[in-house]
């Protein structure tokens, strides 16, 4: 919509209006509310949990500390702004403590849009014995992870609710 139809609406007393520039695709892929077809869809955004985060200086041996307690085994490191930088895993947590996360980290992680269809997205890397999607907006944002467990839950859970609705 342009932005003299955003400001009016907003002038009618609606709260909630955007003048969104980009593509429908872009303002899925950033994580934005849906409505009709689009929320059937089970997305990975509808599952996502947070996940453990650092800052690219803080040293290994802290956020070790903080992976253990969170029950997850791997830590995003980001910016300021929630930008994913990289990812803290396996060995690279077993680095030295006083190292710094930016050190050790790996580089680019592989991350999924929001707007992902679960289904789509767990036939798709099914052979690559992935449990944790880093999920990001378009902007590479970090907004959580999925888990293949929880995914592949949900699907039953959904498939079984449809079932039972018949």
């Amino acid at each position: 919509m342009s932005a003299r139809a955003a400001w009016r609406l907003e002038e009618l007393g609606f709260e909630r209006v955007y003048d969104y520039v980009a593509s429908k695709s872009d303002w899925f892929a950033c994580g934005k509310p849906r409505e009709g077809k689009a929320a059937e869809v089970l997305w990975a955004r509808d599952l996502v949990e947070d996940v453990p985060t650092c800052a690219s200086g803080d040293p290994v041996g802290g956020v070790r500390d903080r992976v253990l307690r969170s029950g997850h085994d791997f830590c995003v490191v980001v910016n300021e702004e929630d930008v994913i930088l990289g990812l803290l895993r396996g060995d690279a947590l077993s680095k030295d403590e006083n190292a710094r996360a930016d050190e050790v980290m790996e580089l680019g992680p592989k991350t999924t849009p929001p707007n992902e269809p679960v289904e789509e997205l767990l036939e798709a890397r099914a052979s690559q014995g992935v449990k944790n999607f880093l999920i990001a907006t378009s902007h590479g944002v970090l907004l959580g992870a999925l888990s293949r467990d929880e995914a592949e839950r949900a699907l039953e859970e959904r498939k079984n609710t449809k079932e039972d609705g018949r």
